[in-house]
């Protein structure tokens, strides 16, 4: 299953947001301070239920440093799935 071993981790998000009600997200900072800019936010971002949390929230699949990741939206909160 891809949620087991993860743990929901929340970020802050620094994010553009466009008249027509889009919103792309630009980079992400962790509580420890670090940053990390998206390169890449790939395809429209879609209403899934989050399998840790059962919560309804908007994912968004990005590219940091050539690598695709999940980052996810619910209530104006973006969180990551973290390993462990």
């Amino acid at each position: 299953m891809l949620t087991e071993g993860r743990r929901k981790q929340y970020v802050e998000v620094l994010a553009t947001h466009y008249i027509d009600g889009s919103v792309r997200p630009q980079s992400i900072t962790f509580a420890a301070g670090n940053v990390y800019d998206i390169d890449e936010v790939k395809g429209k971002p879609c209403r899934v239920k989050d399998n840790l949390s059962h919560e309804i929230a908007m994912q968004y699949t990005v590219v940091i440093h050539g690598k695709e990741t999940q980052l996810f939206e619910d209530g104006g909160r973006w969180f990551v799935r973290m390993k462990g």
